[in-house]
């Protein structure tokens, strides 16, 4: 009657100590209570699809439509009282329009670095200091303005590119 109690705890004591080791094995390595300092204070905001007309020889050549994520300071996205997100896209389209987006329906490779320095540095001086941390092109494409037909194309496009 002793070993089969003995057994039964035996038992026991394998079975917790294995439950424990188990969730051990899948816990994190570091606990992280706020997901803030993994990044740094930084936060993400992706803009909607922009659709920027290129303009050449006093005609619409096409459309350069674009998505872009925004990487900001959290501490100072916490005390706007206005969403940045109106001033980024302006800063985005204020850059595709103004710079060689006319190059963009071409087949030469571009400098997308350039155009990512660009719009970022256009949003810090709007906002007065380093604003915003880094520019990441989620989508950039170019349509041709024959395969736009009344804008049911481009809304097709748009919603084909937010897949």
């Amino acid at each position: 009657m002793i070993r089969l109690i003995a057994t039964g705890i035996w038992i026991c004591i394998v079975t917790v100590l294995s439950s424990y080791a188990a969730a051990l094995l899948h816990a994190p390595a570091t606990p992280v209570a706020d997901g803030s300092k993994v990044l740094g204070g930084l936060e993400s905001m992706q803009t909607s699809i922009i659709s920027v007309p290129v303009v050449a020889n006093g005609a619409v050549q096409g459309y350069v439509l674009a998505q872009f994520t925004f990487t900001m300071k959290s501490d100072a996205l916490k005390k706007m009282s206005v969403k940045p997100d109106i001033y980024l896209v302006d800063a985005a389209f204020r850059s595709i329009y103004s710079g060689e987006a006319a190059a963009l329906r071409g087949a030469k490779k571009q400098d997308l670095q350039a155009l990512t320095t660009t719009i970022k540095s256009r949003v810090n001086e709007r906002f007065g200091d380093a604003f915003v941390e880094d520019v990441l092109i989620e989508k950039l494409t170019f349509v041709p303005k024959e395969e736009v037909r009344n804008g049911a194309n481009l809304v097709k496009m748009r919603s084909d590119l937010s897949r």
